[in-house]
């Protein structure tokens, strides 16, 4: 599905339009490079990162992200994502 799609339940919208698993997790493809979402594997997005894209989890808070540190998850553009 597209943006201009409604994702099915159990999945949300990426960034980049494409439609994810709504899960929480550390995605097995953390850290790899994409072109798009499709690229991750399940509960991850495919993100600006430097200058590349690569597979980020997404978060709304610190405790989200693995570790739970102070400033763990960030903005990304329009949307939080854990640090690499």
């Amino acid at each position: 599905m597209q943006a201009g799609d409604i994702c099915e339940p159990g999945y949300r919208c990426a960034p980049d339009g494409q439609c994810v698993e709504d899960c929480t997790g550390v995605p097995e493809t953390l850290g790899l490079t994409c072109e798009n979402s499709l690229d991750c594997s399940r509960c991850g997005v495919c993100l600006s990162s430097g200058n590349a894209l690569r597979c980020r989890q997404p978060c709304r808070l610190d405790r989200d992200c693995p570790g739970g540190a102070d400033g763990a998850c960030e903005m990304v553009g329009t949307t939080r994502a854990c640090k690499l």
